[in-house]
């Protein structure tokens, strides 16, 4: 990016933050005595709504500043945390979180060292599985303690319900909502609803296999997926229905990011047999502090024709299909008693205009066949709920959280560094 720039709306302890900008800062920028210790962001909002809790990206490379730990102070005098990233393209980004910009207000934001402790942690990431025991077949059995190395590999055999991967994936959250990934042969993406603004995944799947199945005081899995794309899972499209990445070589997936503000689950698929092309796929998913939405970027070594995602059909949604031509971001959605608390939950997905090939369906889904360009693909899938922490119990609660998330995307926030 230019100095003057877009905004994309949507990382460990407080200590591994700070550790982790000092690492990544050290490898992008060599410590120079004439760069400013402080640099001013000056934002824009040249949209007509107002945006609230959105995530402020910046190139590293556009800072310029010394290594050292960085703070941002708000126009309130606020402080919080400057965390360090990257996107699929291991560009590092570094984000703050910012509350509210009025439809055509300006803010000056200045970063400079200091230490963000007072804030909160609001997002997490995690993988953990079972140590001391052992795999009888492919079920994982005996006396076992949990693990937390947040990476792992796996041979492409490795099958679902082998009781060895805490509730069976990665898991990531924000205040808003949670989400897991089955490791497996399915790769499919579930949703934890959330009755908190408070973590909740470090205590979630440890005592019973599947007990997050049944209500309990932070929230439960409130979607059944089955052999469905679930909310934003991975496919590609044959010409009649979506097929997960079901088929690969083996499967590499890690935590490259569990802070305050973002965390990230990350995920290679090593020989994925795609629409008759072999292929290593790279999958990032990031959740931001105060979104509901999880951003998926995917990136292939080849060609690979009509990747796709979408939402699992049930008979008490209804689908709603945005139908602005002219809009960046488009989404296809459903909301109904589709929980399996049978509550009101919404589901949508949204992908860049000129990434979608075409809106189908096929026996189990909604479908979004998309067309990679310079072989990546991004899109958004977000989940609402009637018992969230923010009830979404009406159609147009709904479409109120859809409209604020288009806005977001659709409107360029300009930056300019000082």
């Amino acid at each position: 990016m230019n100095k003057l720039t877009n905004m994309n709306i949507f990382r460990f302890s407080h200590q591994g933050v700070l550790m982790i900008t000092t690492l990544l800062l050290s490898s992008s920028l060599s410590v120079n005595k004439a760069f400013s210790q402080t640099k001013d962001l000056i934002i824009e909002n040249k949209g007509s709504m107002s945006i609230v809790d959105y995530t402020l990206e910046v190139p590293v490379s556009d800072l310029k500043l010394p290594l050292g730990n960085y703070i941002g102070i708000l126009p309130d005098n606020s402080i919080v945390p400057v965390e360090i990233c990257t996107d699929i393209n291991n560009k590092e980004l570094a984000i703050l979180p910012i509350s509210k910009l009025n439809a055509g207000e300006k803010q000056t934001i200045k970063i400079q060292r200091g230490s963000s402790n007072l804030y909160p942690k609001r997002t997490y990431a995690e993988l953990a599985h079972k140590i001391g025991g052992n795999f009888e077949g492919n079920k994982y059995v005996g006396v076992h303690s949990w693990v937390k190395p947040n990476k792992i590999t796996l041979p492409g055999s490795f099958t679902d319900h082998s009781y060895y991967i805490k509730y069976e994936g990665p898991g990531w959250e924000s205040d808003k909502v949670a989400f897991r990934f089955y490791l497996d042969n399915r790769n499919a993406i579930d949703v934890f609803g959330k009755k908190t603004t408070g973590i909740v995944l470090p205590a979630v799947g440890v005592d019973g296999f599947d007990n997050y199945h049944n209500m309990a005081p932070w929230g439960m899995d409130n979607m059944k997926v089955g052999k469905a794309l679930g909310i934003g899972s991975i496919a590609s499209w044959d010409g009649t229905k979506a097929v997960r990445v079901d088929t690969k070589d083996s499967t590499t997936c890690y935590i490259p990011a569990d802070g305050k503000i973002r965390s990230q689950v990350k995920t290679i698929y090593y020989g994925w047999s795609a629409n008759g092309v072999k292929c290593n796929l790279t999958s990032l998913i990031s959740i931001d502090a105060g979104s509901r939405a999880s951003h998926m970027e995917l990136l292939v070594d080849k060609a690979v024709p009509n990747i796709a995602t979408g939402i699992i059909k049930d008979k008490n949604s209804e689908l709603i299909v945005s139908n602005d031509k002219n809009s960046e971001w488009s989404y296809i959605a459903t909301f109904g008693k589709q929980s399996l608390n049978n509550d009101m939950q919404g589901l949508a997905v949204f992908a860049r205009t000129k990434q979608i090939k075409e809106i189908t369906t096929d026996e189990l889904n909604h479908v979004l066949v998309l067309t990679p360009q310079n072989n990546t693909v991004e899109y958004y899938f977000m989940p609402t709920w009637e018992l969230d922490s923010e009830p979404v119990v009406t159609k147009a609660d709904f479409l109120k959280c859809i409209d604020e998330v288009l806005n977001r995307l659709n409107n360029q926030i300009h930056i300019v560094i000082k």
